[in-house]
Parts: C-alpha cells; sequence; structure tokens
C-alpha cells in the first residue's frame, strides 16, 4: 500500500524529486565528504584514505514518513537482503532522518528524529560543545527539536549550525542536525536548552541514504568498556 502511495506521490512531484536528486549529487560531494565517490554493488563507498573510509551509504526510498504523531516512523523500500540491519544511521538530502530499528528482507523501519525515543549526542559546530538531541512532544513539532546540557558559557546564536560528533558510529561526524531557532539560559543548573529547526523537513522526504560503518562495532565495544 506505502508502495502504491508513494508512486503516486512522486509521479505528481516529480520536477521536486529531481530538485531533490540534483541537492543530493551536490549534497554527497561537496556538503558531506568532498571526497572522490565510487559506485559498489550495493553501496557508495567514500574514497578516502583515513576516517571516511569506514563508511558506505546505500541509497533508499522512504515509502512513508509520519510526521504528525508521537512515535513517529519512517518505512524505507530495502532490508536485510540489502545489506541493512538495526542500529544503522539514515540520512536525508540535507541532515540525519534517523535509525533504523527494525528490518525485513525487503523494507526497513526508522526510528526518526521526531520520536522521543531517539537520542543522539550532537555537537555545536562553531565552538565544538557537545549536547544531547531529544524532541519533545507538545514542546516540539516535525520541524523542530531541542537540545540540552549545553553549558551556558557556549557562545551560540541563533543559525548556528548543530552536527553529529561521530563518536557512536551511527553517523560520520559533521552532518547536519538543524539551525538554531532560539536558547533559553537555566541560572541554576547553569545549563542551556536549545531549540532547532531541523535540516530534514519531516513532512516532505523521498531519499536517503542508509549509512555502514565497517569498524562500528569495535567502537561500540571500545565505549562499553570505558
Amino acid at each position: 500500500m506505502y508502495e502504491s502511495k508513494s508512486s503516486v506521490t512522486n509521479y505528481f512531484n516529480l520536477r521536486e524529486i529531481n530538485d531533490q536528486l540534483q541537492s543530493e549529487n551536490q549534497y554527497l560531494r561537496e556538503k558531506i565528504y568532498n571526497q572522490e565517490i565510487k559506485l559498489g554493488k550495493k553501496f557508495i563507498k567514500v574514497d578516502d584514505t583515513l576516517y571516511l573510509r569506514n563508511y558506505k551509504f546505500l541509497k533508499v526510498q522512504i515509502l512513508n514518513s509520519q510526521f504528525k504523531y508521537v512515535e513517529n516512523k519512517i518505512l524505507l523500500n530495502k532490508g536485510t537482503a540489502n545489506g541493512i540491519n538495526d542500529k544503522m544511521g539514515v540520512i536525508g538530502v540535507k541532515g540525519v532522518i534517523g535509525i533504523v530499528n527494525k528490518s525485513t528482507p525487503h523494507y526497513s523501519s526508522v526510528v526518526p528524529v521526531i520520536n522521543p525515543h531517539f537520542v543522539l549526542s550532537v555537537v555545536h559546530e562553531s565552538s565544538s560543545t557537545w549536547g544531547d538531541l531529544k524532541w519533545i512532544p507538545n514542546v516540539n513539532n516535525y520541524q523542530t527539536a531541542t537540545i540540552s546540557n549545553i553549558p551556558n558559557y557556549t557562545p551560540v546564536r541563533e543559525g548556528d549550525l548543530f552536527v553529529t560528533t561521530g563518536s557512536d558510529g551511527i553517523f560520520p561526524k559533521g552532518i547536519p542536525i538543524g539551525e538554531v531557532k532560539s536558547f533559553q539560559k537555566n541560572i541554576e543548573t547553569q545549563m542551556m536548552n536549545v531549540e532547532l529547526y531541523l535540516s530534514e523537513d519531516f513532512s516532505n522526504t523521498h531519499t536517503g541514504f542508509v549509512i555502514y560503518n565497517s569498524v562500528r562495532d569495535e567502537l561500540f565495544n571500545y565505549n562499553a568498556t570505558k
């Protein structure tokens, strides 16, 4: 049913989808890695000699993107037969979409940023200060999210970018999360809450990339023993 719906929707949005495809190419060439890209059998491999050589990207179609509920989910058109497994990150044309939580041979379910169960460490790009990304029902909508545990002294300004840290092995470092909409300092805790405009528009997303990290398990094991 979702595949049929997606096909009809795509037919009536061909110009917009073409624009997204062009943005994808620019995003992959310039924004993410600015490296030579090689096409593999399943994944796109980034040809880097150090950190980025661990990551590969599988292009997927988003069959359904919920954004009106509390526990929103996203459905992808590929699954374990294509190498997708739980805990793999998913990015879109403009930034982070979510994390895979369930896969069958031909489909995958994703917990998106706009779900209260989504948790991710993020970093303020200009100051390198870390914080915790979360989505709060009745506070955030499908366009916003909240970052907590940012020290009050951090020079946060409206329009500043928050990105992924790369520390979890799920996402490479530097993938956009969103830009600062507003922030509020707490004098007692000396921490601020930052509200973001999310980079991805969950009401209008058609294409994504599932991320495979060849050394993710090694990183997980290292973090677990710290």
